[in-house]
């Protein structure tokens, strides 16, 4: 799936950060770990902000994106 910015708000399309947040949510403490990530990787506040070639990973391989989520956030735990 190829993501483009929205042209009128800079932002990635509501329709394809609902679909990010179906396939990364879960509990609390997962979403908040996900938004550290993208936060302190990408400067992202929050899925909106993704850069798009960022949103098309995770849409393909969305167990990866977590598995970083979990290394970076939680290093000491294996996963």
């Amino acid at each position: 799936m190829e993501v483009t910015l929205n042209p009128e708000t800079g932002r990635l399309p509501v329709q394809v950060v609902e679909h990010l947040h179906r396939l990364l949510g879960g509990d609390a403490h997962v979403e908040d770990m996900v938004l550290q990530f993208i936060g302190e990787k990408y400067g992202a506040k929050n899925l909106l902000y993704l850069p798009p070639h960022v949103a098309s990973q995770i849409i393909k391989r969305p167990a990866d994106f977590l598995r970083a989520v979990k290394n970076h956030c939680e290093p000491e735990l294996p996963f």
